[in-house]
């Protein structure tokens, strides 16, 4: 966004105090302002240490600008130029001048408008700031080393009479070019060649070169019917010591004033004259004159210049001015690249300055050539270039070159995907949307019975068959709908095993576990269990983890002869199916088998196996009849511990009509895994699958599902992907400033991200990842060609 801030300082100066200073603040061109009002108290340090710097400043200077630099101070030095004293002298009162500036804004009448301004302001703001003020000694100060501006990069200073009006323009068309009349006056001692190239290098312009020319030349070539959009002087100049008058040397014996080319100035103006550049020494006393006709903006520079630095300012204003900067954002970047010449050159970045008719809207080049109305925001023009054979647009081209980007690194990215490059960041970020759902609350259907530590120390560890024995019968005097022991009891553990084998007997809905994937004979069915109850009484508590030790996967049956080693544990069923089964079998739930794909049908809800290629997933076997656990955001059941059972402690309704889940959460039972949700006892894993089924047969709550895919491609994630990456390429043709696309891709990102939280609540995995970097990637690659192809246009 462009925001415009006028400074009033009003009467009075930095001696004795500014008692009403002005702060205006414009969101967009002409709205009713923001006012602040505060004040500065009188400074008479700060502009001794200004004089002081600025005497020391000409003399370091005197042998480097030519014959006709200023020589006010009347400090006169040696051949051999300044010493390093002096050097070192000049450095120390530049970085005072510097905190005395900043020490004087900061003043406690005056902060407070500063506060206001950077509460209303951003840091991505484009930011025109307009000191208004006829003081000539507040208008020679370098107001840029505020520290105000280090904060807001995009931000500039311009300089502004107190009075000023619109300007009403009539020009005549130009044929998509940019009219510059370039007055190079008297050259004695510098070289003022190497800026007429730089004209010349220009695209699409038509510039009228004046070598030292006489008088009534200029005077007649300002008179052109045709207008003129920039006038640019090269050469000498200087401004009174009271800044109130300046001054150009046109040729050896020929120097004027503004005054003498007032009616000429006057007329280029009212036929389209928008910019000057005096790319001269000490131009403020131009600039002042400029002012007075009202002219809409022009650059000088504040003292004497060597050679070396308008040379360098110059190409690098003309280069960022052309290629789509806004005159503020180019002066700016010309003028902090003169930094890198400060060794040779001490303060050479402080010479620029921009004078602004505030009444006017600044410029652009896309406005000069006729292409835009200046009243558009610079930053967000497309990507428009011209032709120079034959001033033809190319926007369609450089819209050709973002679609085609966007294909071919949607492509790239897919296909880094699909060899499962991306499988792990995928599967991080599929675990941060699911710590963002809300929360959902418990499922009232189910009840975990935790052996905690406390237990394992009144009880022992393993718990006692007797023990168990008794905590069944306890829970079946409350009518469970089922109840699962994740305990493996393959070898009796101390008293009571008659008793324990018997309830499994007398309670077809008690079930317990083995494990398929593990040699150990301790995870083996329980010897005394027949082939019958190994069927209908188990379920293995086998997990599946992902390469991440991460359980994201449910494993709802598979086939013992697919197992690649053997094991005394061949139930085909998963705890979690045993108990859901069973639930809903009681409820009446029909059908509860097998479809014609093979895959397992309760009700009206399929449960879909997981494919080779599924969301984040690029090598699942594709085979096994496993889905992604939906989690619940909250503990899915209910939850008690062993004793309070044992002690009859808890509420019988707890229990009433419930799956029940009985399992060691005590660390002593290392039975502790990762899941998107941190650390989770295994018990609470497999009630979350439980409970993942019993909500989405009886509930309607959604299994996690993915975009339509066919034969392994998945082209659903695909065009969602491209269609990202196409608004990447959009906003890289559309915006032009490289700071705004920034943000609105920050924006953008935060915008999917939103986007695939909110449909992964409804069950939706979207390919986030692969999303983000094809967004990311395709703006940043069509932004950089559009940038080549309007350099090399």
């Amino acid at each position: 966004m462009s925001r415009l801030v006028v400074l009033k300082l009003g009467h009075g100066n930095w001696q004795q105090g500014l008692p009403i200073v002005i702060a205006q603040v414009w969101e967009t061109e002409g709205a009713t302002p923001m006012q602040l009002t505060g004040s500065l108290p009188s400074a008479p340090e700060l502009a001794k240490i200004y004089q002081q710097w600025r005497s020391l400043y000409e003399a370091f200077y005197h042998p480097l600008c030519g014959h006709h630099a200023s020589t006010r101070s009347g400090i006169e030095i040696e051949e051999e130029g300044v010493t390093h004293v002096s050097r070192a002298k000049f450095d120390q009162l530049s970085q005072q001048l510097k905190h005395q500036l900043d020490d004087w804004l900061n003043a406690s009448s005056f902060s407070k408008v500063e506060r206001r301004l950077r509460t209303k302001l951003s840091p991505l703001d484009e930011i025109r700031i307009i000191v208004e003020t006829d003081d000539r000694q507040l208008r020679r100060f370098p107001w840029h080393l505020w520290s105000f501006f280090d904060d807001y990069p995009q931000a500039e200073v311009a300089l502004s009479a107190p009075e000023y009006k619109q300007v009403s323009f009539s020009r005549l068309a130009s044929a998509n070019q940019v009219r510059i009349l370039a007055v190079l006056g008297n050259s004695q001692g510098i070289d003022i060649q190497q800026d007429r190239i730089l004209l010349e290098q220009l695209p699409y312009v038509e510039t009228t070169f004046l070598v030292e020319p006489q008088r009534q030349a200029l005077d007649q070539q300002l008179w052109d019917q045709q207008g003129w959009d920039i006038f640019f002087f090269a050469g000498h100049s200087t401004s009174q010591p009271d800044g109130e008058l300046g001054e150009m040397v046109l040729n050896q014996t020929d120097s004027l004033t503004i005054a003498h080319l007032k009616n000429a100035l006057t007329a280029a103006i009212a036929r389209g004259l928008k910019i000057a550049i005096f790319n001269s020494c000490d131009g403020l006393g131009l600039a002042r004159d400029m002012a007075d006709l009202n002219i809409p903006q022009l650059v000088v520079m504040r003292e004497p210049v060597p050679d070396r630095v308008a040379q360098e300012f110059l190409k690098q204003l003309l280069t960022a001015f052309s290629s789509g900067r806004s005159f503020y954002q180019a002066v700016r970047e010309a003028r902090e690249k003169l930094q890198g010449l400060e060794d040779d050159y001490p303060c050479a970045s402080w010479l620029p300055v921009i004078c602004q008719n505030p009444a006017e809207i600044p410029i652009d080049w896309q406005s000069l050539l006729g292409k835009a109305s200046p009243a558009i925001d610079e930053s967000l023009k497309p990507e428009v270039f011209t032709t120079k054979e034959t001033g033809r647009s190319r926007s369609w081209k450089s819209l050709q070159i973002g679609l085609a980007t966007n294909l071919l690194i949607t492509t790239i990215v897919m296909g880094v995907r699909f060899l499962g490059a991306l499988q792990g960041i995928e599967l991080k970020a599929f675990d941060a949307l699911m710590r963002q759902r809300p929360a959902e609350g418990t499922d009232p259907r189910i009840l975990v019975v935790e052996v905690t530590q406390e237990d394992t120390n009144q009880h022992g560890y393993p718990l006692k068959d007797h023990t168990l024995a008794t905590l069944i019968e306890k829970l079946e005097q409350h009518s469970p709908r089922a109840i699962g022991i994740d305990m493996h009891r393959h070898q009796p553990q101390g008293q009571g095993r008659a008793g324990l084998i018997a309830q499994f007997q007398k309670y077809p809905n008690l079930f317990t576990v083995c494990s398929f994937g593990s040699q150990d004979i301790n995870r083996a069915p329980p010897e005394e269990f027949s082939e019958a109850q190994q069927i209908s009484q188990m379920g293995f508590s086998d997990l599946v983890l992902d390469d991440q030790d991460v359980i994201r996967r449910q494993l709802l049956s598979y086939d013992p002869s697919l197992a690649t080693s053997p094991s005394a544990c061949s139930i085909p069923y998963s705890l979690g199916f045993q108990l859901a089964f069973r639930f809903l079998y009681t409820a009446g739930i029909q059908p509860l088998n097998v479809n014609a794909n093979q895959e397992w049908q309760f009700g009206s809800v399929t449960f879909k196996r997981l494919s080779t290629h599924f969301g984040g997933y690029q090598n699942l076997n594709g085979l096994s009849s496993e889905v992604l656990i939906n989690y619940r955001s909250d503990l899915p059941g209910q939850r008690v511990t062993l004793n309070q059972v044992l002690q009859g402690s808890m509420n019988r309704n707890v229990v009433k009509d419930r799956i029940v889940l009985v399992g060691i959460t005590a660390p002593i039972g290392r039975d502790t895994l990762n899941t998107p949700y941190g650390k989770m006892a295994g018990v609470w894993i497999h009630a979350h699958m439980v409970s993942q089924m019993l909500s989405a047969v009886l509930d309607g709550r959604p299994l996690i599902w993915t975009l339509p895919q066919w034969s392994g491609w998945q082209w659903g994630d695909m065009l969602w992907v491209l269609v990202w990456s196409f608004l990447g390429s959009l906003l890289a043709w559309w915006i032009r400033s490289l700071w705004l696309l920034g943000f609105m891709n920050v924006v953008v990102v935060f915008i999917l991200y939103q986007v695939c939280l909110a449909i992964l609540i409804q069950g939706g995995w979207m390919p986030l990842i692969p999303s983000l970097l094809s967004l990311l990637l395709t703006s940043g690659v069509t932004k950089a060609l559009l940038i080549d192809i309007r350099r090399q246009a």
